[in-house]
């Protein structure tokens, strides 16, 4: 008798521990998985907080806040911004002042820059957003994109006041809901300012909304006259030679002129380490300090400032060491802006 008493008081514990917690919906974070790879520095995250589950949310990059959310939607999608190589992503629950919930993911950003950063870390592996199908995610959105993502290249086709009107891209693009973040940016690209994402993006392809390949020809789509221009050439940089215009250029929005990841003297020693001492052309031949490459105003492209840019073409030439004037030998090129010499 008595341990059949005991027996039911167990089982009415259990039953009233599962109805206890079937009320208490966990948060839980969606998007990234750990050990990602992501081409670019901005990261997107999906996080489901259940109605009352949390009050505050907290988001650190490698130990510094970026991000501060009171939830007030079933799923918060935000994203945070990235440095090249490995970073540590950690998103906090608060109810109160009790932690209610804490994920931590590593996520690699790779950088065709820098040597460091080319190849992932063993274990990571690119885990695109619209690879897998995410139905908790169609509730707000939707993932497929429409033919108004594919719009006419030139911006100059739209009038100025659709431009800064939000309400016109939110009608008109489906990639914009998630990936607006990319008009903070100071310089956009032609295609991500109008949203006319498949111009590059594949909706068709097996890793879906990855972008067409060869890359060059993505890029040469637009680009015409620079393709017939480079291609004339008899002296071709190294990655426009090999056809990856993404080593340097974002092909979404940058902080730099031309989109560049980097400002260009800085973009430039990047691979040509030999350079970064500032002083360059007749160091260690006429004088002792060399010529500078940056730090002052260019005599002739008037308002910049002098960068590798001012003697060297980044892209494509007819003369030797790619320079930028038609010059066949150094001292000619010395005589463009030292013409009184």
């Amino acid at each position: 008798m008595q341990i059949r008493i005991l027996f039911y008081i167990v089982i009415c514990f259990l039953a009233a521990s599962n109805i206890a917690g079937a009320g208490q919906e966990s948060i839980e974070l969606h998007y990234p998985p750990d050990r990602t790879v992501t081409e670019y520095d901005i990261l997107n995250l999906s996080l489901e907080v259940p109605e009352g589950a949390a009050d505050l949310i907290m988001v650190a990059v490698d130990g510094t806040d970026r991000k501060k959310i009171i939830p007030d939607t079933k799923y918060e999608c935000f994203s945070v911004r990235l440095k090249p190589g490995t970073s540590t992503v950690e998103v906090s629950a608060f109810k109160g002042e009790a932690l209610v919930a804490t994920f931590v993911r590593y996520v690699f950003r790779r950088s065709d820059l820098i040597s460091e950063y080319r190849k992932p870390p063993r274990s990571y592996n690119k885990a695109r957003f619209h690879m897998e199908d995410r139905p908790d995610c169609k509730e707000c959105h939707v993932l497929e994109a429409s033919g108004y993502d594919k719009k006419p290249i030139s911006p100059s086709t739209f009038a100025a006041e659709e431009l800064s009107s939000e309400k016109v891209f939110t009608a008109t693009s489906t990639c914009y809901s998630c990936h607006n973040n990319i008009l903070k940016s100071s310089f956009v690209h032609g295609p991500a300012s109008v949203w006319s994402c498949l111009s590059c993006h594949d909706q068709n392809a097996e890793t879906k909304f990855s972008v067409k390949q060869p890359l060059n020809d993505v890029c040469y789509d637009c680009h015409i006259e620079q393709k017939k221009d480079w291609n004339s050439k008899k002296y071709i940089h190294g990655p426009v030679n090999v056809g990856n215009c993404t080593i340097c250029h974002s092909p979404h929005a940058s902080d730099n002129a031309f989109n560049l990841f980097k400002s260009t003297w800085d973009l430039c020693v990047n691979c040509h380490a030999e350079k970064a001492t500032g002083l360059h052309v007749l160091g260690d031949a006429f004088f002792e300090k060399g010529h500078p490459t940056k730090g002052r105003k260019d005599p002739v492209r008037i308002g910049k400032e002098l960068t590798c840019a001012s003697c060297h073409n980044p892209h494509a030439s007819n003369y030797p060491h790619l320079w930028a004037f038609e010059v066949n030998d150094l001292f000619e090129l010395c005589k463009k802006c030292h013409f009184d010499k």
